[in-house]
């Protein structure tokens, strides 16, 4: 596994401010970063060496019925239950950072008032090296957000495609197997034409009704467009507020209130935009089918399938790592040795695939019709 420290040619002993910083954030139970959505609905499971796996589902049938018998009879014995198991492979996601020339003197010049002067140098070159980690392992914790949120609103399936990914390698489709019974529809659409004649409540309280007799939904997530939509429905301001009153504004604060009082799960939205980049350029992409509501149950919904880089189980000579969660962070300098320019990367790396394992307790309503 992964030495303690290495140390990089530029930062050399400063890396391991990192893993300290790390370590801190781990202690005080915070994220390193804010807005992250798979972490709310998914953990890290246990690394392994292979690449492979197999994850067990989740069961959301109706119990079997114990016998009832004679006070001499003997109990009849039933099967061990095979659940349904979801057989796939980790992807590897990974980035780089190079430094460019500026920073690099910059860097040199710090170093050189280190010597000399205070801790204010110092700090500054912790926070170039801070910056450049912080960059990367966003970068892949963006890239495991986009395939849980991709699966969680299109019927468990995430799809890794041209436009969610230019500028690698991988084209596949990881469906999850959501049940074709936890898939609804919208009897008609929800458009601006039709906000002042649909009944939300009627339709949202016929699939948790559906529901109900397998798994308590408590939740539904939605893009932030949705929710504003249903706030503006005829129906749910008069449920609301009243015939008399009809006119007056549904905040979600209020529409949740009135979600819980009849029984029903509470919206929660979803926001997430992610910058893809390709040969320079760079596209913004949301993850997040905006069409779809997702019911789901309380509790986590799978787990984060992951394995061990190939640098933790053989790491290298002059390369400072350090751990962020199973994000790897690899940090060092190549220079005329290596037939290069002297320059300086930093790289963030996963063997990692979110795993949906209570997709048969999940529920999707196309409100497009």
């Amino acid at each position: 596994m992964a030495k303690d420290f290495m140390y990089s040619s530029l930062y050399k002993d400063l890396t391991k401010v990192v893993q300290l910083r790390f370590d801190e954030i781990s202690k005080q139970h915070k994220e390193l970063f804010d807005n992250i959505f798979y972490k709310q609905y998914f953990n890290w499971d246990t690394p392994s060496i292979g690449l492979n796996f197999e994850e067990m589902k989740g069961i959301y049938n109706v119990s079997v019925v114990a016998a009832t018998i004679g006070d001499r009879s003997k109990e009849p014995v039933i099967g061990t239950e095979s659940p349904a198991v979801i057989a796939q492979k980790v992807l590897h996601h990974a980035i780089t950072k190079s430094m460019t020339s500026e920073t690099y003197r910059r860097i040199l010049m710090l170093q050189t008032y280190n010597r000399i002067i205070d801790k204010s140098a110092m700090d500054d070159l912790i926070n170039i090296m801070w910056g450049d980690v912080t960059t990367v392992v966003n970068a892949v914790e963006a890239r495991l957000d986009v395939i849980a949120m991709q699966a969680l609103s299109n019927e468990g399936v995430a799809t890794i495609d041209d436009a969610s990914n230019p500028e690698g390698g991988v084209r596949t489709t990881v469906d999850f197997g959501m049940p074709e019974k936890n898939k609804f529809t919208a009897d008609t659409a929800w458009t601006a034409e039709n906000k002042d004649t649909i009944d939300v409540f009627e339709t949202i309280n016929e699939l948790v009704e559906k529901a109900s007799d397998r798994v308590v939904l408590t939740k539904i997530l939605a893009d932030r467009r949705l929710v504003s939509y249903v706030c503006q429905c005829a129906e749910v301001k008069k449920a609301i507020w009243g015939s008399d009153k009809s006119s007056s504004m549904v905040t979600l604060p209020l529409l949740n209130q009135y979600m819980e009082s009849m029984g029903l799960p509470t919206f929660e939205v979803v926001r997430r935009e992610v910058r893809i980049l390709n040969q320079g350029k760079e596209t913004w992409y949301r993850p997040w089918n905006p069409n779809n509501l997702v019911f789901i149950p309380d509790g986590k919904l799978g787990v984060i399938k992951n394995a061990y880089a190939d640098a933790e189980l053989k790491p290298e000579p002059q390369v400072a790592y350090s751990k962020y969660n199973r994000i790897l962070v690899s940090q060092w300098g190549v220079g005329e040795t290596q037939d290069s320019n002297g320059v300086e990367f930093t790289k963030a790396q996963v063997y990692a695939l979110p795993v949906i394992t209570e997709i048969d307790g999940i529920y999707s309503m196309n409100t497009q019709a």
